[in-house]
């Protein structure tokens, strides 16, 4: 495997391993979407949690899927909540779950409840960014009501993004009360 090179300066990978190639062919990327996200910075470091972000092998695969969805939603931030909504004009919680995956060839069923019965289980203090989150807001708590998607997880805190009904598409973090206080579980759909 060869090491790809970063240009001075720049912090794009000038050079393309075999893992590399085999990326832009397993998600039908062109080589200049693919330095897109190989851009170096500390930011995208500190969002994906990644040992090492100047190169893509086949075991980080995932990260890459993972900073695509995640761009993708972030898309949406500021964007007004309306429930039932699917445009940049208005949108819901779930649908932005399913926009975000969606644009990166992932489906996912409409609604929070239906999202949350799928992908693994994952205990919170091993949560990546990527994953979904889920929370039961309703007066019972009885079923699954909100999602977001973890944007980042430092030394269990977590931070992720949604569509809140009274701010709109947010970044929040779990130690805000009311998320403590309705949290639900966190779902793996890219593992």
């Amino acid at each position: 495997m060869t090491i790809a090179s970063v240009s001075e300066g720049t912090g794009i990978i000038e050079k393309y391993d075999a893992s590399e190639k085999a990326l832009v062919k397993k998600f039908k990327k062109k080589e200049s979407e693919v330095k897109k996200y190989k851009l170096i910075s500390d930011k995208l470091q500190k969002r994906l949690s990644l040992e090492d972000a100047t190169t893509i092998s086949n075991t980080n695969f995932p990260n890459f899927q993972k900073a695509e969805v995640i761009e993708a939603a972030k898309e949406y931030i500021g964007t007004p909540y309306h429930y039932g909504g699917m445009t940049k004009k208005g949108i819901d919680c779930s649908a932005l779950m399913l926009f975000a995956y969606t644009k990166n060839d992932m489906e996912l069923p409409r609604t929070s409840r239906a999202q949350s019965k799928i992908g693994r289980k994952i205990k919170k203090s091993n949560a990546e960014p990527g994953d979904l989150i889920f929370f039961k807001t309703n007066r019972r708590r009885s079923v699954i009501t909100h999602v977001g998607l973890v944007t980042e997880n430092q030394d269990g805190h977590i931070k992720f993004i949604h569509a809140s009904s009274s701010k709109g598409v947010i970044e929040s973090d779990l130690e805000e009360s009311y998320y403590q206080r309705t949290f639900a579980k966190i779902k793996r759909i890219i593992e």
